[in-house]
C-alpha cells in the first residue's frame, strides 16, 4: 500500500536511522459473542409429602461467551530504514551502511562480509576506500634506497649513479658487472660500487673497445669460420649462428629456412606463403590484409551480379563469383568446353554428377570404355577359365560354369560332379549369396526321359538376399528402413528411397516412398520426411506464400534487388538475405573452403585429406576417389574403388585392388607387403600382404605365422600372462634365486625386487643405520641416538625426546619413552627430567616426586647444603637458616646466652642474686654454696635436694653435680661414651686395631676372628696354641719374634693400661707414664714394643728396649728388625745392601721362591704374581685366549670371519677359498684352496669352486673338467642336469633347452600338432589339398573327404564309386549314387533303395519327392508332374473349365497352386 503520509525521520541512537510512514493494513481483532442455552437443574424444595424436603428439576437458562475474528483496515505507522542504511535481524535500529553503486571510492567494491562496507584495492584504505595508504611508511616500502608515495601506490627510486633493478626494489650501480656482465665478453671485475672493468681469460687480450677479447687464433676472420651467416668467436673456436627466420642445420655451419607456415608460427587468418627467412600472409578473394599483416578483413563494395544479365551466358545454372559467372548443368548433362553450354551425358550406364562436370560409371561385370562413356563387358572366362572345372560361358555382365555330358554342377557352382538327369539351363550361382536365374517353359511333347526343363527370364535371389546381383540383405537397410515380409527388399521410412533407403527424396517430393508432391512457393523447399516448407530468407508462410520472388522487393514485389545471383532480399528494405553458402553485403561471396550454411557459420565435418570439396550450401562432402561415407572417412570396401566407391574391382579371387585407382594388388608371401613385396610387415601385422593383426598386446609377433614373441617376464599364447612364481626371463625358462624378507623375483631380470627396508642380492640385508625405504635410498631424519625404522623411516626416540625426527625434548610436564608419562611432582613447577621422570624440586624438597622435605641436617636446592646449626637448633629446609633453641644465640646458635640472659632468643633477664649463676636455657639460678632459694637469696643447711645421677655416678654433696663413673657422661651420666672413646669423662681414645671394637668403660679391645693381642694386633696361630706373632706392618708376612715366647692361653688378650695379670685384676705399680706389661706387671715394655700396654711394635727406623735405638740400615730396600735391629731385605731384593733385584724366575724374601708362570709369563719379584705374555691368561698364564680374542690379557677382538686367529698377534689364518687380512675376500677367478694358491683346471668356460676347485660347467658342457661337449638325451643346461620338456621326439638344445620340433609339430615343447592346412618342419608348408581336404601334418599327404580322390583330392568319385578315396562301389545298377554316402540318386519317376520302384500316382520327380498338383482326378506325369486333364477341364493343374454350374473363383480358391516346382522355390 503506498504511503498516505510521510512521517519525520527519527534517530534512535548513533546510526540508528529510521524513517516513519503510514501504511494501511488488514488487522484482525477478537470480538465477543454471548450465546444462551437452557438446561434442567436439580433443586431442593419444601412442601413435599408430609412436609418434607425433596428434589425436583427446574429449567434454567445459561450463558457463555465466544470470540470471533473480525478484520478491518487500519492505518499503522511503519518505520523503514533511510536510504543507504539497513537493519540486520532484530537489531534496535538501522545500524549498517548499505553499500550501493558510488558508495566505494578509488575502485573499491562492496564487501559481502566483514566490518568494512567496501573491499579496497591495493593502495587504499578506509570504510569507503577514501584514504591513500602510505606504503613508504612501513619498511621503506621494501625499497633499497628511496621510496616515493603516490596516490594509491608508490614507487622506488635510486640515488645518483644507480638505477633501478628489474625487481623494482633494489638499486644497482650504473656501471655494474651485475647487468649483463657490464657488456664484457668474458670476465667483469667490479672495482668499486660504481666502477668496473672488463678482463679476458688466459690466452686472450682485451680489444680496443675495452669489452671484447681476442685470442691467439681468430677463426672468424678466415672464410667467416665456415659459417654461412653469422660467425661468433668462442674462446678461439668458431661458433655459427643464423639470422632470424633461419635455423642451424645438422652440420652446425649452414642455415636452413624455417617454414613458419608448416610449423604453425605464422598464425595467418587465411593463407600463408613461406619465403626465405620469412613468410607472407595472403587473404582469400574479397578480403584485404590488415595492418598487422595477418588478419583479413572483408572488402565491402557494391558488386554487379554477373549472372543478372542473360543468365551469365549459361545454358542451365549460373553462379556469380569474384572471377565472373560460373556455369553448371542439370543431372544427366555435362558442361561443354566453352564452359557455358550443356550437353546430354554420354554415359551408357551410370552418370555421377558433380559441380562443373560428371563421371561415367559401370555396373558390376562391366568396365569403362576408353571413350569414357560406354561400358564394355568383362570376359571373366579369360582369366583361369573363370575357375570352372569344365566350361566357362561368358555372359553380358557376368559368366557361368557348365559341365560335360554326364556331369552336374557342384554346390560351389564351379566344380563338376556325377551325372545329372535334371538339366537346368543357364544356371548361375555366385557366392555369397546364391543367385539363381531360370526360365520356365512347357513340357516337351515327346516327354524326353531326361526330364530337361527350359526356363524363361526371371531373377530369384536365394537366402533372403536381393538387389541386382543378390549382394544385399536386410542388414543393409539404412536410415530407419526395415525389411519387407518376404525379406526381398527394404521398406523405407518417410523421406528416403533407393534399394537400401540411402537416397533422400528428389527435390519437390516427400513422404513415404517419396510419393507426395511439395507445394512450397517462392523457392521454398520441403522437408523430405514431413513435407513442411523451408522458406528462403525473407519469405514466410506455411507454404512460403508471404514473400517476393528472388531478385525483387517492395510492397508489390516490383523493385529489383542488387543481390548477386538474383538472390532474395528483405521485402521492405531490399537488404540482401544470403542463401546458405553465400555471404557478403550483396551475397556475392561463396563461403570459404570448409565453411558452409547460413552466414558461413558452420564448419564442414569432412576429413579434409580424403575430400575434394565441401558443399558451401549444405556441407555435404564430395569424396576423393577411393573414399566414401558422410565425412569421407571410410575407404572403399574390398572389391570396390574409384569415385563414390561404385566401381567394382576386376581382379582375380583373393586379389585386392587399389581403392583409388582399381589397380590389382597381387598378394605377397606371408610377412611382406608393398608393390615389390620387399617391405617387411609393420609391427603389429603379419601374414599374406600383412593383412592380419597380431594379438600379442605390446609384444611383437612372427611376421609370417603371427605367433607371439614374448618379452622377458611374459608367457602365454598372447603374452598376456606374467611368468609363474619362481620363473623369469625369455619364455620364463630361468629359475629365480630365493628372495628373503618378502622380496619378489623380477620376472624380467631375475633379480630380487626388495621390499622397503631391505637391500642386497637376496634382500637379506636390512638398511644400514641412517637409511630406510625402497632400495635403502632414503636418508633418515632421526637425530642423536634415535633409531630409524629400516622400512618406514619412523624414528624411535630415546626417552625424553619426541617429534617425527626426535629433535624436540619432551614438553614441560611430560617424560619417558615417546613422552607418554606425565610428571607427578609436588612442591615444584610441575616439570621433571624428560628421561628419568625425576622431579626438579624447589629448594628444600627432595624425593622422586618432591614429596619430602630435606632430611634433617641438609637444606637448599636438591638438599645439597649441610646445615651448620648447633646445640639442637632447627635448620630451615629451604634456606638453611637456624632457629635456635632456648638459651642459644648466634648465626649457627653456636653461643650460649650472655651472662644474665636466658631463654628463647636470650630475651629473658636472669633474676639470680648473690653472684649466683643463671642457667642460659631455663634461667634457673645456680646458687653458690651456702645459698638457697629460687634466686639464691636464702642460705643455710638444708641439703634437701635429691641427686639425679645414674650408672654409679657420685653426686657432689654441695652442688649435687654428678661425677660420672668411667664410660659415661652427661649431666645425669646416662650417655655412654661415643665410639672410639672410653674411661673417665670419655677422654681416653681406644687403641684397638683393625675392625676390633672397644669397651666404653674399660677400653678393652674385642678382637675379630683370627686376631688376638692387647690391641688385637697379633695374628692367631691355630697350629701352636699359645704362640703369637706380631704383625709386622708392610712386611707382607707374620714371623715369630726372636727371643720372645709368650705362653698363655689362646683366649688371653692384653689388659687395659694400668692393669695386668689373670683377668687383668691387678693394678700396675709403675710410675706415671711408664707402661706396665699386661702379663707380668713389669714396668717398661720388652725390646721391640711400645705403648701403654706394650701392644705396639717399634716405629720404623727404631728398635730395642723402649725403641730408643736407631737402625743402621741405609738402603731404601732394607728394613730393620724391631727387637734386634738386624737389617732385612724387602721382598723382591737380596744382597748385602739389598740393592739387587730378584733374578728372573724367583721372588719373595731373599728371592727364595721359584716363579710358577707358564708360557713365557713373568712373575712379580715381590709377590710372585704372573704377568702373562700376549695370547695367554690365568693366574699361572696356563690358558690361551678364548676364541675370537687375542693380545695382552686377551683384550682385543679378532676380525678373521670364518678363519682362525693367532692368539698372540691376531693374524688371520684363512680357510680354503678365502684370502685377505680379514679373510673377507673370495679367491679370484681361476684360483682356489688354502690362501688361493691353487690354479683351477676347468675348461670351456666352467667356473671353479673357490674352496675345493670343483668345476661348475656352463650350459651344455659336462665332465669333471667340463671337457665333454654333449648332454645325455633329454638333458640340458648347467652340468646337463635339467630335464628337457620336448614331446613327440623333439630334440633339445643342450645350452638353452629349446626344443627342435620334428615335422608336423610346433610349440615350446613341441606339444602342438600343425594346424589344419599346414604341415612339415615348423609347420611352414601349406597343404595343397582341395575340396576341403586336410593333409597329414608330417608328410603333407592329403586326407580326402568322402567322395573325393586324387593326390590333391581334386577329383570327385567316378560314376559307380563312392566313399573314402572312392574305393566303394555303388549298388544302384545304372543309376548314379551319392559320392559320399553311396545312396542311390533316383531319376524322375523312380524311388526306392535301388531306384527300382515307380512313383505313386500323387508323386513325381527325382526320387518321387514332389507332390502332384493335378486336380479333378487328372493324371500326374511321374517324371515332370504335368497334369493330363479329363474332359471339360484344362489349365496347368486341370482347375479351369469343368461343369459350368461351379463358379470359377471357388474352384480356384480350393485348388490354388504354384507354377514353380517346390524344389526351385527353396
Amino acid at each position: 500500500v503506498p504511503n498516505e503520509e510521510s512521517l519525520p525521520s527519527i534517530l534512535i541512537g548513533p546510526l540508528q536511522i529510521l524513517e516513519g510512514c503510514y501504511e494501511l493494513a488488514l488487522v484482525g481483532h477478537p470480538q465477543p459473542c454471548v450465546q444462551a442455552f437452557s438446561r434442567m437443574v436439580k433443586m431442593w424444595k419444601q412442601g413435599c409429602t408430609r412436609r418434607r424436603w425433596c428434589t425436583r428439576y427446574e429449567r434454567r437458562s445459561g450463558y457463555y461467551t465466544i470470540y470471533k475474528q473480525v478484520y478491518k483496515l487500519e492505518r499503522q505507522t511503519v518505520y523503514k530504514c533511510c536510504p543507504g542504511w539497513v537493519q540486520h535481524d532484530n537489531e534496535p535500529g538501522c545500524l549498517h551502511l548499505l553499500c550501493t553503486i558510488g558508495a566505494c571510492f578509488n575502485g573499491g567494491k562492496c564487501s559481502e562480509a566483514g566490518p568494512h562496507v567496501c573491499q579496497c584495492p591495493a593502495g587504499f584504505q578506509g570504510p569507503r576506500c577514501q584514504y591513500d595508504v602510505d606504503e613508504c611508511a612501513v619498511v621503506n616500502g621494501g625499497c633499497q634506497q628511496g621510496c616515493v608515495n603516490t596516490y594509491g601506490s608508490f614507487y622506488c627510486q635510486c640515488w645518483a649513479g644507480y638505477r633501478l633493478h628489474a625487481d623494482g626494489r633494489t638499486c644497482i650501480a650504473i656501471n655494474s658487472c651485475s647487468v649483463n656482465k657490464g657488456g664484457c665478453e668474458q670476465d667483469c671485475v667490479q672495482l668499486s660500487e660504481d666502477h668496473y672493468k672488463c678482463q679476458c681469460q688466459p690466452g686472450y687480450q682485451l680489444k680496443r673497445d675495452a669489452r671484447s677479447c681476442e685470442g691467439k687464433s681468430y677463426p672468424c676472420t678466415t672464410g667467416n669460420g665456415g659459417c654461412s651467416q653469422i660467425c661468433q668467436n668462442e674462446r678461439g673456436t668458431a661458433k655459427c649462428e643464423c639470422h632470424a627466420g633461419y635455423y642451424l642445420s645438422a652440420d652446425k655451419m649452414s642455415c636452413l629456412d624455417i617454414d613458419e607456415c608448416a610449423e604453425g608460427r605464422a598464425r595467418c587468418a587465411h593463407r600463408c606463403v613461406n619465403s626465405l627467412g620469412s613468410f607472407t600472409c595472403v587473404c582469400n578473394p574479397g578480403f584485404e590484409l590488415g595492418a598487422d599483416e595477418k588478419q583479413c578483413y572483408r572488402i565491402e563494395m557494391e558488386i554487379v551480379d554477373s549472372c543478372q544479365e542473360n543468365n551469365g551466358g549459361c545454358s542451365h545454372h549460373c553462379e556469380h563469383t569474384a572471377a565472373g559467372p560460373r556455369c553448371s548443368c542439370d543431372n544427366g548433362y555435362h558442361l561443354n568446353l566453352d564452359g557455358k553450354t550443356c550437353a546430354e551425358s554420354c554415359c551408357s550406364q551410370f552418370c555421377i554428377n558433380y559441380a562443373g562436370g560428371y563421371d561415367c560409371a559401370c555396373k558390376a561385370g562391366f568396365q569403362p570404355n576408353a571413350d569414357g562413356c560406354a561400358c564394355d563387358d568383362v570376359d571373366e572366362c579369360r582369366l583361369n577359365n573363370g575357375n570352372c572345372d569344365h566350361f566357362c560361358v561368358n555372359l553380358l555382365g557376368s559368366y557361368e560354369c557348365a559341365c560335360k555330358e554326364g556331369y552336374r554342377l557342384g554346390v560351389n557352382r564351379w566344380s563338376c560332379i556325377g551325372k545329372l538327369f535334371l538339366h537346368i539351363g543357364r544356371l548361375q550361382f555366385r557366392e555369397p549369396p546364391q543367385l539363381l536365374r531360370y526360365t520356365l517353359g512347357a513340357l516337351y511333347e515327346d516327354e524326353d526321359p531326361r526330364g530337361e526343363l527350359t526356363l524363361v527370364h526371371r531373377v530369384v535371389c536365394l537366402d533372403n538376399t536381393f538387389g541386382n546381383d543378390c549382394s544385399l540383405s536386410c542388414e543393409d537397410c539404412l536410415n530407419g528402413g526395415r525389411c519387407n515380409s518376404e525379406h526381398s527388399g527394404c521398406v523405407c521410412s518417410p523421406g528416403w528411397t533407393g534399394i537400401i533407403c540411402n537416397e533422400t527424396c528428389s527435390p519437390g517430393t516427400y513422404g513415404r516412398g517419396c510419393a507426395s508432391i511439395c507445394k512450397c512457393q517462392n523457392g521454398g523447399s520441403c522437408d523430405p520426411v514431413t513435407g513442411q516448407c523451408r522458406c528462403p530468407p525473407g519469405v514466410h508462410g506455411k507454404l512460403c506464400e508471404d514473400g517476393c520472388q528472388k531478385g525483387f522487393f517492395g510492397k508489390n514485389c516490383n523493385k529489383p534487388c542488387n543481390c548477386a545471383n538474383n538472390g532474395y532480399c528483405h521485402r521492405l528494405y531490399g537488404a540482401c538475405l544470403c542463401d546458405p553458402g553465400l555471404y557478403g553485403r550483396f551475397c556475392h561471396l561463396t563461403c570459404p573452403r570448409w565453411a558452409f550454411g547460413a552466414g558461413c557459420s558452420e564448419e564442414c565435418q569432412c576429413m579434409k585429406e580424403h575430400t575434394l570439396d565441401c558443399n558451401a550450401r549444405n556441407g555435404t562432402c564430395t569424396c576423393k576417389p577411393g573414399y566414401h561415407g558422410k565425412k569421407c572417412q571410410k575407404e572403399c570396401t574390398p572389391g570396390f574403388y574409384g569415385a563414390g566407391c561404385k566401381l567394382r574391382c576386376n581382379c582375380p579371387t583373393d586379389v585386392l585392388c587399389d581403392h583409388e585407382t582399381g589397380v590389382c594388388q597381387h598378394p605377397c608371401p606371408p610377412g611382406f607387403h608393398g608393390e615389390k613385396c620387399h617391405l617387411s610387415c609393420q609391427p603389429g601385422s603379419f601374414g599374406v600382404n600383412c593383412r592380419q593383426r597380431c594379438s600379442c598386446g605390446e609384444a611383437p609377433c612372427n611376421l609370417k605365422t603371427g605367433q607371439c614373441i614374448c618379452p622377458a617376464g611374459k608367457t602365454g599364447a598372447t603374452c598376456e600372462q606374467d611368468c609363474p612364481a619362481g620363473q623369469w626371463g625369455p619364455d620364463c625358462q630361468s629359475s629365480c634365486e630365493p628372495c628373503a624378507n618378502g622380496g619378489q623375483c623380477n620376472r624380467e631380470t631375475g633379480a630380487c625386487d626388495c621390499p622397503p627396508g631391505y637391500s642386497g642380492a637376496s634382500c637379506s640385508t636390512p638398511c644400514p643405520d641412517g637409511y630406510y625405504g625402497q632400495n635403502c635410498l632414503l636418508l633418515c631424519s632421526c637425530s642423536g641416538s634415535a633409531q630409524c625404522h629400516h622400512v618406514t623411516g619412523e624414528c624411535t626416540c630415546s626417552p625424553g625426546w619426541t617429534g617425527h625426527d626426535c629433535k624436540h625434548p619432551c614438553n614441560s610436564g611430560r617424560w619417558g619413552q615417546r613422552c607418554e608419562n606425565t610428571c607427578v611432582c609436588n612442591n615444584s613447577d610441575g616439570s621433571c627430567d624428560p628421561v628419568t621422570g625425576s622431579c626438579f624440586c624447589e629448594p628444600g624438597f627432595t624425593g622422586k616426586h618432591c614429596e619430602w622435605r630435606c632430611p634433617e641436617g641438609s637444606f637448599g636446592p636438591s638438599c645439597e647444603h649441610s646445615c651448620q646449626c648447633q646445640n639442637g637448633a632447627a635448620c630451615d629446609h629451604v634456606s638453611g637458616a637456624c632457629t635456635c633453641t632456648a638459651g642459644w644465640t648466634g648465626t649457627f646458635c653456636e653461643r650460649a646466652c650472655p651472662d644474665g640472659f636466658f631463654g628463647l632468643d636470650c630475651h629473658q633477664v636472669c633474676k639470680c642474686k648473690n653472684a649466683a649463676g643463671c642457667d642460659h636455657v631455663l634461667g634457673t639460678c645456680r646458687c653458690l654454696p651456702g645459698w638457697l632459694g629460687e634466686t639464691c637469696e636464702h642460705y643455710g643447711p638444708g641439703c634437701s635436694h635429691t641427686c639425679q645421677c645414674h650408672n654409679g655416678a657420685i653426686c657432689h654433696h654441695v652442688t649435687g653435680t654428678c661425677l660420672c663413673s668411667p664410660g659415661w657422661k652427661g649431666a645425669t651420666c646416662q650417655e655412654a661414651c661415643p665410639t672410639g672413646w672410653y674411661g673417665a669423662n670419655c677422654l681416653q681414645r681406644c687403641i684397638c686395631h683393625s675392625q676390633a671394637t672397644c669397651d666404653h668403660v674399660t677400653g678393652k679391645c674385642q678382637c675379630p676372628p683370627g686376631w688376638t693381642g692387647v690391641a688385637c694386633e697379633l695374628v692367631r696361630d691355630e697350629k701352636a696354641e699359645g704362640r703369637y706373632g706380631i704383625v709386622l706392618m708392610g712386611m707382607g708376612a707374620a714371623d715369630p719374634l726372636e727371643g720372645i715366647t709368650l705362653h698363655c692361653p689362646a683366649t688371653v688378650a692384653a689388659c687395659l693400661p694400668g692393669r695386668y695379670g689373670v683377668g687383668c685384676a691387678q693394678r700396675c705399680r709403675c710410675p706415671m707414664g711408664t707402661p706396665c706389661h699386661h702379663l707380668t706387671g713389669e714396668c717398661g715394655c720388652p725390646p721391640g714394643f711400645t705403648g701403654y700396654s706394650c701392644e705396639k711394635t717399634c716405629p720404623p727406623g727404631t728398635y730395642g728396649k723402649n725403641c730408643n735405638q736407631v737402625c743402621q740400615c741405609s738402603a731404601e730396600n732394607e728394613e730393620c728388625h724391631p727387637v734386634t735391629g738386624n737389617c732385612m731385605c724387602r721382598l723382591g731384593y737380596y744382597g748385602a745392601r739389598c740393592n739387587i733385584r730378584c733374578p728372573k724366575g724367583t721372588y719373595g724374601s731373599n728371592c727364595q721362591n721359584l716363579c710358577k708362570c707358564m708360557n713365557g709369563g713373568h712373575c712379580d719379584p715381590e709377590s710372585g704374581t704372573c704377568d702373562c705374555t700376549p695370547g695367554f691368561i690365568g693366574a699361572d698364564c696356563s690358558k690361551t685366549c678364548p676364541e675370537n680374542r687375542y693380545g695382552k690379557d686377551c683384550t682385543l677382538f679378532c676380525a678373521c670371519g670364518k678363519g682362525q686367529c693367532d692368539p698372540r698377534t691376531g693374524k688371520c689364518t684363512c680357510p680354503p677359498g678365502q684370502m685377505g687380512p680379514s679373510c673377507q675376500q673370495v679367491c679370484p677367478q681361476g684360483q682356489y684352496g688354502p690362501n688361493c694358491l691353487l690354479t683351477c683346471t676347468c675348461q670351456n668356460g666352467g667356473i671353479c669352486d673357490h674352496v675345493d676347485g670343483n668345476c661348475t660347467c656352463g650350459l651344455g658342457w659336462t665332465g669333471k673338467l667340463c671337457e665333454k661337449a654333449e648332454c645325455q638325451p633329454g638333458k640340458y643346461g648347467s652340468g646337463c642336469v635339467l630335464d628337457c620338456s620336448c614331446q613327440h621326439n623333439g630334440t633339445c638344445d643342450r645350452f638353452t633347452g629349446c626344443c627342435r620340433c620334428p615335422e608336423g609339430y610346433y610349440g615350446h615343447s613341441c606339444e602342438h600338432r600343425c594346424p589344419l592346412g599346414f604341415y612339415g618342419l615348423s609347420c611352414l608348408h601349406a597343404c595343397a589339398c582341395k575340396n576341403g581336404a586336410s593333409c597329414d601334418a608330417v608328410t603333407g599327404q592329403c586326407v580326402c573327404p568322402l567322395g573325393y580322390q586324387g593326390v590333391h583330392c581334386e577329383k570327385g568319385c567316378d560314376r559307380g564309386w563312392f566313399g573314402e578315396r572312392c574305393q566303394q562301389q555303388c549298388n544302384c545298377g545304372d543309376v548314379p549314387c551319392d559320392p559320399e554316402t553311396g545312396k542311390c540318386l533316383c531319376p524322375p519317376g523312380k524311388t526306392g533303395e535301388k531306384c527300382d520302384i515307380e512313383c505313386r500316382s500323387d508323386q513325381y520327380g527325382p526320387n518321387c519327392s514332389l507332390r502332384c498338383q493335378c486336380a479333378n482326378k487328372s493324371q500326374c506325369n511321374p517324371y515332370n508332374g504335368n497334369c493330363i486333364c479329363p474332359a471339360t477341364w484344362m489349365g496347368p493343374t486341370c482347375k479351369e473349365g469343368g461343369p459350368p454350374k461351379l463358379p470359377f473363383y471357388e474352384e480356384q480358391a480350393q485348388e490354388r497352386g504354384n507354377i514353380f516346382p517346390r524344389a526351385l522355390q527353396q
